[in-house]
């Protein structure tokens, strides 16, 4: 049996999951994301927890909650490590441990309730856009149409005096995708189908955006 990573806070509070990277997740989010922004070790040049979401390195970006990810790129030992610095950056007084613990089953989306829908996107490709985050899914739509692109010709006014992108992020509330090119990610999957299908028009693309539940893989 692989060894796994169970954390007991002072409060009686343990997360022991099969998958070490949801423990992590699980300690992030009970951590809060207001502290996130102190949080400066890296992984090569990326940032472990941020807000910059790469499509190149999707497969390793794990959502933790709205506009933060968790760059998963590195074994037990090293999310263990993670866990120790965080321990003592914000002195959190945790018991971290590791071994042949018997874990209790990886959630879907540790510390959430799982959604019920999914965005899909088609490409006009074909390629097919389909993660469990519909934020992932916007923001790789985005890429793929070209943000420059996107921002210079369906720079949607999203509310008053809040546009889809813009070249700051006063608020912190915003991706960035590039040094001086930030966008608002939809709130909910119905308003990201709705832009998308804007953007769609105004670029003249023939993307398909669907909604579809989350169990119709």
């Amino acid at each position: 049996m692989a060894d796994i990573i169970k954390v007991t806070f002072p409060d009686g509070t343990e997360f022991c999951y099969k998958s070490p990277v949801n423990t992590v997740i699980a300690v992030l989010r009970k951590l809060g994301k207001e502290r996130y922004p102190d949080i400066n070790f890296t992984l090569g040049s990326n940032r472990v927890v941020s807000q910059v979401y790469n499509p190149k390195l999707k497969n390793y970006l794990k959502e933790i909650t709205d506009g933060w990810y968790y760059f998963n790129q590195n074994d037990t030992k090293g999310k263990t490590n993670q866990l120790i610095n965080l321990n003592s950056q914000f002195n959190l007084g945790m018991k971290i441990e590791v071994g042949a613990f018997k874990g209790i089953a990886d959630p879907r989306l540790p510390g959430a309730t799982r959604p019920k829908n999914r965005l899909v996107v088609t490409m006009p490709n074909g390629e097919v856009i389909d993660h469990e985050s519909y934020r992932q899914v916007f923001a790789d739509c985005i890429y793929k149409l070209g943000p420059r692109r996107v921002s210079a010709k369906a720079n949607i006014e999203l509310s008053k005096n809040q546009d889809l992108f813009s070249a700051s992020d006063s608020e912190g509330n915003r991706f960035k995708l590039d040094e001086t090119l930030y966008i608002l990610i939809p709130s909910t999957t119905k308003d990201a189908m709705k832009i998308l299908r804007i953007i769609a028009i105004r670029l003249n693309e023939k993307i398909r955006v669907n909604i579809l539940p989350m169990s119709n893989r």
